[in-house]
C-alpha cells in the first residue's frame, strides 16, 4: 500500500528540518572559529545538537507506518514517544540558555557588531522555517512536527539569547539579558509542555477529546439509518486515528444493515482521513413500542401446543408507558394452510417485530425454525401466561397485520 500525501509531506518536513539545522549549526560553527565568539561557539553546538533529535523524529516518522504480524496495526507511538523524547531535549535546552546568559559575562561575544548581525539574519530565516512548520505540524496533526517545531523555538530563543548577551555587553544594560532570558524560557516551557503532554497521553492511550470526537459523535448519530451510538472509543496514535464504537440501526434485515455500516465507515473516513481503522459494532435499534405475541387454542384460554396451527394469536403492545398495553386477537392467518404452516408463520412473527412469543410448554418445535426466531430477536417463551378472555377483540379473522 503506497504511502498517504500526509505522511510523504510530514517526512519532506523532518528532512528539511535536519537539513536546515545542520547547515545553521555549521555556519555558526565557523563563525565562531572566525571571531573566536565563545557564546556563538556554544549556540552552534546546541544547534547541532538538534540534528540529533530531527533525525530521531525522522526515523520515528519514517517506520511509523510499518505492518508486521507482531504490529498489525502499525508503529504509530513511535512518533509519540519520539516526541516525549524531543520535549524533554527541549527542557534541557532552556538549562543550557540559562546556563549561557549567566555566563555571558565571562565569554563576551567577539566583533559584537557583525555577531549580532549575524545571528540577526539567521534568526529571521528560522523564525520563517518555524512558523511554517508549525503550522504544517497543526493541519497535519503529527506530534513529531509539534515537537520539532518546539525545537525550532527553542533555537530561536538561544539566538535571541546571543543577541541579548552582545547587546548587553556592549551598551552595560543591567538585567536586560534576565528579563529577556525569563520570556524565551516561559515560551519554551509552554512549547514543551504541550508536547509532553500529548506524546504521554498518547502513550497511555487515552481517548482522543476535543474537535475530532465531536466530528466523530454528530456523524454517528446523525447518518441516515442509525438511532443511537454508544461506547465510543476515538484514541490517537502518531498521526493516526483508531475508531471503535456500537451504533444501533434502524434497518431490520441484515444485509440493509450492512449496508449503512459501509456507508457510515465511507463517511467517517472522508471527514477524518486520519482514520487508520474503523471497528462499528452494529445492533438493531430499540422500538419504543414492545410487542409480544402468544399462540392460543381455539378457546383462547389454552395456550397452543402445535406451533403452526395455533387457532388464535394475542398480540399485545407495550408503549413507553409500560401501564398502557394495547391488546388485540388475531386468527392464524396461516392455520389452513397445507404446509409450511410454521416456516410461514414464523416469518410473519418477525414482519410483525415480534419481541416475545409465547406457547405451550411441550410445543413441538423444529430446531431450525427455533433458531430462526432467536436470529430474528426474538424471544421464545414456552410458560404458561395469565390470559384475559376480555380483552378487545379487533380482528377475529386472520390478516396479515396486527
Amino acid at each position: 500500500m503506497g504511502l498517504s500525501t500526509a505522511e510523504i509531506e510530514k517526512r519532506r518536513w523532518m528532512l528539511a528540518s535536519t537539513a536546515f539545522n545542520s547547515v545553521l549549526g555549521l555556519a555558526k560553527l565557523g563563525w565562531a572559529w572566525w571571531s573566536g565568539s565563545l557564546i556563538v561557539m556554544a549556540d552552534a553546538v546546541h544547534s547541532l545538537s538538534d540534528v540529533v533529535g530531527a533525525l530521531l523524529i525522522y526515523a520515528a516518522v519514517r517506520f511509523s507506518t510499518h505492518r508486521s504480524a507482531r504490529f498489525p496495526l502499525g508503529l504509530h507511538k513511535l512518533e509519540d514517544l519520539a516526541a516525549v523524547l524531543s520535549g524533554f531535549a527541549v527542557l534541557a535546552a532552556g538549562y543550557e540558555i540559562l546556563r549561557s546568559v549567566l555566563d555571558v559575562r565571562d565569554a563576551p561575544a567577539a566583533m559584537p557588531g557583525l555577531t549580532g548581525a549575524f545571528i540577526a539574519v539567521l534568526l529571521v530565516l528560522q523564525g520563517v522555517f518555524f512558523y511554517a512548520e508549525r503550522r504544517a505540524a497543526i493541519r497535519l496533526s503529527s506530534p513529531g512536527l509539534r515537537s520539532d517545531a518546539a525545537n525550532w523555538l527553542g533555537d530561536i530563543g538561544a539566538g535571541f539569547v546571543v543577541i541579548i548577551g552582545v547587546v548587553a555587553h556592549a551598551l552595560g544594560l543591567p538585567y536586560a539579558e534576565q528579563i529577556a532570558v525569563a520570556i524565551i524560557l516561559l515560551l519554551i516551557l509552554h512549547g514543551a509542555w504541550e508536547v509532553l503532554h500529548d506524546g504521554i497521553l498518547s502513550l497511555l492511550d487515552a481517548a482522543a477529546v476535543g474537535d475530532e470526537r465531536k466530528l466523530v459523535l454528530e456523524t454517528l448519530v446523525h447518518h441516515p439509518g442509525v438511532q443511537t451510538a454508544r461506547d465510543v472509543i476515538l484514541r490517537r496514535a502518531g498521526s493516526a486515528l483508531f475508531l471503535a464504537a456500537t451504533v444501533e440501526v434502524v434497518p431490520s434485515g441484515l444485509r440493509a444493515a450492512h449496508e449503512v455500516v459501509d456507508q457510515l465507515e465511507a463517511t467517517l473516513r472522508a471527514k477524518l482521513p486520519r482514520l487508520e481503522t474503523v471497528a462499528l459494532h452494529f445492533e438493531p435499534a430499540a422500538s419504543a413500542h414492545r410487542r409480544n405475541i402468544t399462540l392460543f387454542e381455539d378457546d383462547r384460554q389454552t395456550l397452543a401446543n402445535r406451533f403452526g396451527q395455533a387457532a388464535w394469536l394475542r398480540v399485545e403492545e407495550a408503549g413507553p408507558d409500560a401501564d398502557q398495553v394495547q391488546s388485540v386477537w388475531i386468527a392464524n392467518p396461516y392455520r389452513g394452510t397445507t404446509r409450511g404452516k410454521g416456516i410461514k408463520l414464523a416469518a410473519w412473527l418477525i414482519r410483525q417485530n415480534a419481541e416475545r412469543v409465547r406457547f405451550a410448554p411441550d410445543t413441538p418445535l423444529e430446531t431450525a425454525l427455533a433458531e430462526l426466531l432467536e436470529s430474528a430477536g426474538i424471544t421464545l417463551d414456552a410458560a404458561p401466561v395469565d390470559v384475559d378472555t376480555h380483552a378487545p377483540n379487533r380482528h377475529e379473522h386472520g390478516q396479515d397485520g396486527a
